[in-house]
């Protein structure tokens, strides 16, 4: 037993150094403040476990902090706070790194959790199953899921740290969150050479992403399926001086699609109607499925594949469509949140920008605020039917193009709206074929 007779603070609150950029794309999150609901911790500054000071049998008092249980357990939480460096920073991993000495696991277990925020659980990070008894031990614990979904609305990253039993007390020498995150070049648009629309531009354009294409039309950008178009259309499009946007679902499950048994070997057929994460509830009014997209662990594979044959097609900018599933939540049947489908798109715009690619933001209206220094251009259906064209002033303002349609109304009507308001606006048909009906003639 290596109980020390030393003065403790049931609730202990501490604010230190909260990060520190270490290298690029890495910083590391300090200890900011503890809270303890059963037991003690002794009165050392917070600030000891910034540094890993100990290992074998030392025992240097002054470089860790005890944690003591009262007559039951330990359980103590341990907080630290993530700030983005920038906006355009996506987090990418969490590790958890601690150093501890205690009893083995035979007499009493003492193990970390971590907070999920998304789930409203704690998760086991890991234990003192490989631990030698009062020798120092360092693990670290890496965090394979939505990294997103540990931070909380504060900011706050929770550790809790705590034992099985009253049996001895374990101390803490080293406790940190390493933070790996990305800089989404989407995030300043003027980064990158791909193409950036502006409303000064007078573009027009054709979207057709059903039937036989047809490449006649003097327009300046073609909007077409990225499955269905070849790449020998994209290069004939584009040596007639059009630019090419290539269209893909980032948000639902269209069965048809050839790449999902590819990334999901448990589909087998064209419909699947399974549960397995990340697949949801389905689209009311098309057959598709809406897809969990907290889960980009399970979904950055297939839609990187995407984004990567939109390159080796040779096209210009993508369209990813379905943006906004955290608006039909009725529909979707899991609990996305406005921050789940913000950390989504962004991570969709970051990726198409680190291949070269162009993106375009569809619909998702009411995060335009959010997401304009990520995209390069939006794309908007029936904004004038709905009265929510206005609010695409944010992306017009920032210099960027608004591409759109109406499927019902007067085209004589809403074109002249839109001429004014700068906006590169059609009447087309539902099935989005050939048909079209350009504002550029009005």
């Amino acid at each position: 037993m290596q109980i020390r007779k030393m003065a403790f603070v049931t609730t202990l609150i501490f604010f230190w150094l909260i990060a520190m950029r270490v290298s690029a794309g890495t910083s590391t999150l300090y200890v900011d403040s503890t809270t303890i609901t059963q037991g003690s911790i002794s009165s050392q500054s917070l600030s000891v476990l910034n540094v890993a000071q100990q290992s074998g049998t030392a025992d240097d008092w002054a470089t860790y902090i005890e944690a003591a249980p009262d007559n039951q357990r330990f359980i103590g939480e341990f907080k630290f706070t993530y700030t983005p460096v920038s906006s355009s920073e996506v987090l990418e991993q969490l590790v958890v790194k601690a150093n501890t000495l205690g009893e083995g696991i035979s007499n009493q277990r003492w193990f970390f959790q971590i907070r999920n925020n998304n789930a409203g659980t704690w998760e086991l990070l890991g234990d003192n199953t490989n631990a030698n008894a009062w020798v120092w031990f360092q693990q670290a614990f890496s965090i394979t899921a939505n990294p997103q979904h540990y931070i909380n609305a504060n900011g706050e990253i929770r550790i809790r740290y705590r034992s099985n039993n009253a049996y001895d007390v374990s101390n803490v020498d080293f406790l940190a969150v390493e933070v790996t995150t990305e800089e989404s070049t989407g995030g300043g648009g003027d980064d990158g050479d791909w193409w950036k629309p502006s409303p000064t531009d007078n573009l027009t354009w054709q979207w057709q992403i059903s039937g036989t294409l047809d490449t006649s039309l003097d327009v300046d950008m073609y909007d077409v399926d990225l499955f269905d178009t070849s790449a020998a259309q994209i290069q004939s499009l584009q040596s007639a001086g059009r630019i090419v946007v290539c269209y893909f679902s980032a948000g639902t499950y269209e069965g048809w699609r050839p790449d999902w048994q590819e990334f999901f070997p448990f589909i087998t057929g064209e419909s699947y109607s399974g549960s397995e994460p990340p697949f949801a509830g389905n689209m009311a009014e098309w057959d598709e499925r809406w897809l969990d997209i907290r889960r980009i662990d399970l979904l950055g594979p297939i839609m990187r594949s995407r984004l990567d044959l939109a390159v080796t097609k040779g096209c210009d900018a993508v369209e990813p469509d379905n943006m906004d599933a955290y608006t039909n939540l009725s529909e979707v049947d899991v609990p996305l949140t406005y921050q789940d489908q913000i950390n989504y798109n962004r991570w969709i715009a970051q990726e198409a920008h680190a291949r070269g690619l162009s993106v375009g933001l569809k619909n998702d209206v009411d995060q335009l605020a959010d997401l304009v220094d990520y995209f390069d251009w939006a794309l908007n259906e029936q904004c004038f039917q709905y009265n929510e064209c206005n609010n695409y002033s944010i992306f017009t303002n920032a210099g960027k193009a608004v591409f759109g349609v109406e499927y019902q109304g007067s085209a004589a009507n809403f074109c002249l709206q839109a001429n004014a308001m700068q906006l590169f606006w059609l009447k087309k048909k539902l099935s989005l074929n050939a048909w079209r009906v350009g504002c550029e003639d009005y």
